[in-house]
């Protein structure tokens, strides 16, 4: 099989229409580079009728159906196993509209700058206006100005295009699977900074982005294991002693929400459950690193 330039990775739950307009809109800028590609959704067992919407009105996506909702991480390596063949990997997510121009020049970037290991460009709201996210995974005194080319540390999964070794073992490899929504673009960020993996931002080529809509399908299951997952982290790059520092804070953090909660008469509310959960799964990691 010949290789592919390009292979479009983008994992979805519950998110049918947006899906097929990111679909729609990834096909139409791509079809233009006249450079060959492939689509691959990995759908996280969508119950709103996604994977039957995907095959309808695009047979030509390779579409992977999970029995269950396994996470982005595992999602998105599955994804990636099914693109070895492929150049570069654009990871992104099913709640963005790709716009005419975007994609070729970016491999073009790619092409002409070898020593660059991946892009990422704006994000801008519906009505066109910047939306902020993320460039750096370190503290940040002297925000970057987003008019100019310049190096980023913060692989993010929202919208990000690199070359496919970059997730060879011999590279940084995949993502970690302990990861359920959060932190495994974060975790592989890190990575990749310490393999000394450079990484630019350009300013000239913005996509859209319906922020947070892919979030919201997943809410109990963020609020309950996000605090756990940040302890995984800490632990994993910066030692046990972080990590106990860092359940100090969020511990504090939870409390305060379910006291706020209480107060609004919302303490059975499926918030306050997942935040509860939150603490108890907090307790057993810390427990667990001893």
């Amino acid at each position: 099989m010949d290789r592919l330039d390009l292979a479009v990775v983008i994992v979805t739950f519950n998110t049918r229409d947006l899906v097929l307009q990111c679909l729609q809109s990834v096909g139409e800028d791509a079809g233009q580079t006249d450079r060959p590609y492939r689509v691959i959704v990995v759908d996280n067992a969508s119950t709103d009728d996604t994977a039957r919407a995907i095959r309808d009105a695009f047979p030509q996506v390779q579409l992977i159906e999970n029995p269950a909702n396994v996470g982005l991480a595992r999602a998105l390596n599955q994804g990636l196993a099914a693109c070895a063949d492929s150049r570069y990997v654009l990871l992104m997510n099913s709640d963005i509209k790709v716009l005419s121009g975007t994609l070729g020049p970016m491999m073009d970037y790619l092409d002409t700058h070898p020593q660059v290991a991946g892009v990422s460009v704006k994000l801008v709201n519906p009505d066109g206006s910047p939306q902020k996210f993320r460039t750096s995974f370190g503290v940040v005194l002297f925000p970057a100005r987003l008019d100019r080319i310049f190096p980023m540390t913060f692989f993010g999964t929202t919208f990000h295009m690199g070359r496919r070794t970059l997730f060879d073992e011999e590279q940084v490899g995949l993502f970690d699977e302990y990861y359920f929504f959060f932190n495994e673009d974060l975790d592989w960020s890190v990575r990749a900074h310490r393999k000394g993996l450079v990484f630019h931002y350009l300013p000239d080529l913005p996509v859209v982005h319906y922020s947070g809509k892919g979030r919201a399908q997943n809410r109990f299951k963020l609020l309950s294991e996000l605090h756990q997952m940040n302890l995984y982290f800490y632990a994993k790059f910066y030692g046990r002693l972080s990590a106990r520092i860092v359940s100090l804070i969020q511990t504090a953090e939870l409390v305060g929400r379910l006291f706020h909660l209480r107060l609004a008469g919302k303490h059975n509310s499926p918030d306050a459950a997942a935040y509860r959960l939150a603490l108890e799964k907090q307790r057993r990691f810390i427990e667990n690193l001893r």
